[in-house]
């Protein structure tokens, strides 16, 4: 099994709980109030966030250490 199949697989796995949390069918569950207020979707939220500005912040310091 290589890590690309490995890592898919514990991705698709630790998602799985947060599909069926508490809220889903008291009113719309495909709001954006309800992504919004539910912390099953604002941790993940948070870190996707977290790693987009890591990201960014990660490339532009690389391509500054390249330029010296």
């Amino acid at each position: 099994m290589n890590l690309r199949t490995l890592m898919g697989t514990a991705l698709a796995l630790a998602t799985t709980p947060v599909l069926a949390h508490p809220g889903h069918g008291h009113g719309d569950a495909f709001s954006l109030l309800h992504f919004l207020s539910s912390p099953e979707h604002l941790w993940p939220l948070g870190l996707l966030m977290l790693a987009i500005v890591g990201g960014l912040f990660g490339a532009r310091w690389c391509r500054h250490r390249a330029g010296r």
